[in-house]
């Protein structure tokens, strides 16, 4: 049980490191390109026509990465007011129990975006599908949503697996509560 937490601690330290990056910088370089927009609109009365559609995309698959930097971190989808104040009533094993529970529905949600997606990307593939510019193709928009919600179900599944673990060694009983958790 203890190589599985090291190799789960792994993947998601690598995870956070690699995806928190790339999705940073895709967040500073599309904010300077719509910054650079704005100028070129009011200050020079000229646009890309693609400008707009890049913009939106970019956002959106910049913060489908994100998600799973949050998911490592346990602050997606933060409800701790519930949990604090189960968890301050002496309700440890409900706490531990919702932790799993929780944790196997983001897994399976996440997971199945991610492998329903597959059609659509196949259809966007086949059809040649751009966004309303007609010059951006919207496959690379989808397989990156893809991969966000995949590796965003990946590590829901490894602290899961975790969660477990804290549960059959009774961790729950004797810790004190994160200040964020994914319930």
């Amino acid at each position: 049980m203890d190589k599985f937490l090291v190799i789960s601690k792994r993947i998601q330290e690598t995870i956070h490191s690699v995806l928190g990056w790339i999705s940073a910088a895709m967040l500073v370089v599309i904010t300077l390109f719509a910054l650079t927009e704005i100028v070129r609109r009011y200050l020079f009365n000229v646009v890309f026509e693609w400008g707009q559609d890049a913009i939106v995309v970019g956002m959106i698959a910049a913060v489908s990465l994100y998600f799973c930097v949050t998911q490592v971190r346990r602050s997606h989808l933060i409800m701790d007011a519930i949990i604090q104040l189960l968890h301050s009533r002496g309700h440890f094993k409900i706490v531990g129990l919702t932790r799993i529970l929780v944790s196997a529905i983001v897994a399976l949600f996440c997971t199945a975006l991610a492998v329903t997606g597959l059609p659509t990307l196949n259809y966007a593939i086949v059809r040649e599908l751009t966004t309303y510019s007609l010059i951006i193709p919207l496959w690379p928009f989808y397989l990156i949503l893809m991969i966000g919600f995949g590796l965003m179900g990946l590590v829901a599944f490894l602290q899961m697996i975790e969660d477990i673990i804290a549960f059959a060694r009774g961790e729950h009983l004797h810790s004190d509560i994160e200040l964020t958790t994914d319930v």
